[in-house]
């Protein structure tokens, strides 16, 4: 699969549709987009960027000098001020306008406007500039990539993705053909879908009961690229609940296993595998950047945390699953699920309480996890020995790995990400789409209200949202420097 991809926030989306559409007398008007570039490289899997629209440009009042239904003409000598701050923030221009009466396809007159704009930026920027241009027509985009030491030349863009509540994508191209296997997909989403689902990549953290099932599921539901991240080995207690592993996998690793098997399946899907921890893993944290649509299937507080703040720098979807439970003993001597239930969150960069507000990642849980790591004794230790001579509050939570409460939760978020493609479920003013608990115990399904912390600096203040990394992945040193363009 070939093609850069574009994504823009669904408030980015909508201020520059009302913008464009808004001529009182239905001229053509046009705006300027700076983008951040992720240019991260992932092995075994074809390079293609990630364009992140960060900052819109209305271009009013001596930005233009003539405009109709049909052409615009705007000021190029104010561009250098744009060409300075792009250098200097290290952003990509891009120039959008709308076709209020043509087609959605780029025009003659579209081609020399860019390469008028891109002659200029490559002058002052240097020949490495890329210009992104972007056209409306009846609500839906189309985009293309030029790069100055070729400006001719049109790289082919493979998706544009608006991500508000759901996952809107734009350009894409649909088969002849439907494969035999996404024929019924087809009939209950129709044709489009399937095709969407190839355009993305996905990353799935953590191969275990929920991971193995969501990879897997993915696979075979088409995704286009799919990206499996675990350090851990497989060993036979996991094999009650997962999926796609055998005998022979035992003792290896699980994400390398597991991408084995799906390509002995023989599907039209790019995967491969890191045999790596997100904290540990520099190789990993490029990869999780790379993806359009991030799947949390690891019971690892600290990775949680990473990709918590990941999503709203890298702006992508985020699937985090888990589950929880507590085990007792009955009057016949025997343990008894007292309870048992399976998580889906589902957040968005402009939509959705984060993990942080939904209390699946607190500090307390962090500390726990690390003292546990440190001295693994203390597990064995009851919650009020814990908190009374250690001052750490965790434990005591039990939820045994079973198959099907497992892969339940696993076909879940599956489910969710393609309600996210193509809506079908009508939720109750009782649920929240970020948040969604199965209680397999009593049989019934709840969502918890999130913590209402104005000062979140993930989903209420948005202080990461599309922030600039810097010299350090997540502006974190311990992850290591960025290599390549940021």
């Amino acid at each position: 699969m070939t093609g850069h991809r574009i994504t823009m926030l669904g408030s980015h989306d909508s201020a520059l549709q009302e913008w464009l559409c808004g001529h009182p007398d239905g001229h053509e008007r046009g705006a300027l987009v700076l983008f951040r570039r992720l240019a991260r490289v992932v092995n075994h899997i074809p390079a293609s960027d990630r364009f992140l629209a960060v900052h819109v440009i209305e271009l009013t009042g001596d930005w233009i000098i003539d405009s109709s239904s049909t052409h615009l003409t705007i000021n190029m000598r104010k561009l250098p001020d744009i060409y300075f701050k792009c250098e200097t923030e290290g952003l990509v221009l891009g120039f959008v306008h709308n076709h209020p009466v043509s087609s959605i396809e780029f025009s003659t007159q579209d081609e020399i406007n860019e390469l008028n704009i891109l002659h200029g930026l490559s002058g002052c920027n240097g020949e490495a500039s890329i210009l992104v241009a972007m056209t409306l027509t009846d609500g839906r985009w189309n985009s293309r990539i030029r790069q100055g030491h070729s400006p001719r030349s049109v790289l082919p863009v493979r998706h544009l993705s608006v991500l508000s509540d759901k996952i809107d994508l734009h350009g894409i191209t649909l088969p002849d053909e439907t494969p035999e296997i996404l024929l019924r997909q087809e009939a209950a989403f129709g044709k489009p879908f399937n095709s969407k689902l190839h355009s993305l990549r996905a990353v799935v953290v953590g191969a275990g009961g929920t991971g193995s099932a969501v990879a897997t599921l993915l696979a075979r539901a088409g995704i286009g690229e799919l990206i499996i991240i675990d350090g851990d080995d497989l060993s036979g207690s996991n094999m009650n609940r997962v999926r796609g592993y055998r005998a022979k996998d035992i003792g290896n690793n699980k994400a390398v296993s597991l991408k084995d098997f799906i390509d002995s399946l023989k599907l039209n899907i790019i995967v491969t595998a890191i045999n790596g921890y997100l904290n540990e893993s520099y190789e990993a944290i490029d990869a999780l950047s790379s993806a359009d649509v991030v799947f949390g299937c690891t019971d690892d507080i600290a990775g949680r945390n990473l990709m918590n703040q990941a999503i709203y720098y890298h702006a992508q979807v985020y699937i985090d699953c888990g589950l929880t439970g507590r085990v007792d003993v009955h009057e016949d001597g025997f343990p008894y699920l007292r309870d048992h239930r399976g998580r889906v969150s589902c957040i968005l960069p402009d939509y959705g309480a984060c993990l942080r507000c939904q209390r699946v990642v607190t500090d307390e849980k962090l500390k726990y996890e690390q003292a546990i790591k440190d001295n693994p004794e203390l597990a064995k230790l009851d919650p009020d020995t814990l908190k009374r001579e250690y001052y750490l509050v965790g434990g005591g939570e039990q939820a045994p790995g079973v198959g099907p409460f497992t892969s339940a939760t696993a076909d879940n978020v599956v489910a969710t990400f393609m309600d996210l493609i193509r809506p079908y479920r009508s939720i109750s003013e009782e649920l929240r789409q970020d948040n969604i608990w199965i209680d397999f115990v009593h049989m019934t399904i709840h969502s918890n209200e999130p913590v209402d912390d104005p000062n979140c600096i993930c989903c209420r203040t948005h202080l990461l949202l599309l922030r600039n990394e810097g010299k350090y992945r997540l502006e974190m040193p311990i992850l290591g420097e960025i290599n390549g363009p940021e």
